[in-house]
């Protein structure tokens, strides 16, 4: 998957104004540059909250029965609609160049409740000094 920082779709945007011509009747995706697996999410998202990764692959009728129903039926949907896009046609045509990457995206998002008590993590492995 790969996820966009509100300042790279905000730049696409603005560069097909820029260039009406080159860009009316076309569609560009504003996307990172590069897309992420699900565990690749986890385990950076786990280094960046300081925490170990402790992640298993389990058969999707296994994981169901670890979550709610809620949160089983969001997973799913988030996993059967989330495309891979490609940004060439807006790299070509528009002259798009993505600042943040899919990680880096996803973490200033998570920046603003961590560092305002709003999201906290508990360790849940004890460290050694």
């Amino acid at each position: 998957m790969a996820c966009a920082h509100a300042d790279d779709v905000a730049q696409v945007f603005v560069k097909a104004i820029d260039d009406w011509k080159a860009s009316v009747g076309e569609s560009f995706h504003a996307v990172s540059p590069a897309a992420m697996t699900m565990r690749g999410y986890a385990e950076s998202l786990a280094t960046w909250f300081d925490q170990p990764a402790r992640l298993r692959f389990v058969s999707w009728e296994d994981y169901r029965a670890l979550v709610s129903s809620e949160e089983a039926s969001m997973c799913w949907d988030h996993l059967t609609h989330s495309s891979n896009c490609s940004i060439e046609k807006a790299v070509r045509v528009l002259r798009y160049q993505p600042r943040y990457s899919s990680l880096e995206a996803i973490c200033e998002s998570l920046s603003w409740p961590t560092d305002h008590g709003k999201l906290t993590v508990t360790p849940q492995i004890p460290r050694s000094p």
